[in-house]
């Protein structure tokens, strides 16, 4: 559950007091990844350094083959940031590696 579990009125009419759930984790955006890579091999490269709870792979629709692009969220920022210094420019095929924090966007304002 993302933000607060009862709203503040909520809570004022019956009396409970508000419960905060906080959420951190850290999204990354993986760039050079060999085209046989999974969402698999990539949690399993990441798992070292911490808990990953959320793995991608980019696919090609038309061909099916990844692009070579993948998404990971880490649940400590800590623990990502010691991901990204450890694995950025590491050679896993052809390419190295390249691991970009991903920015939310937030909400779209016209």
């Amino acid at each position: 559950m993302l933000g607060a579990s009862r709203k503040r009125s909520d809570c004022a009419k019956n009396r409970r007091k508000t419960v905060f759930y906080y959420i951190c984790f850290m999204r990354m955006t993986i760039s050079g990844l060999p085209k046989h890579f999974d969402k698999f091999d990539l949690q399993r490269l990441f798992n070292p350094f911490g808990w990953v709870d959320y793995t991608r792979i980019l696919i090609d629709p038309i061909t099916g083959l990844s692009r070579g692009k993948g998404i990971v969220e880490m649940k400590q920022e800590e623990d990502a940031k010691k991901a990204m210094a450890a694995l950025q420019g590491r050679m896993l095929g052809p390419n190295p590696l390249n691991i970009k924090e991903t920015k939310d966007k937030g909400p779209k304002t016209w």
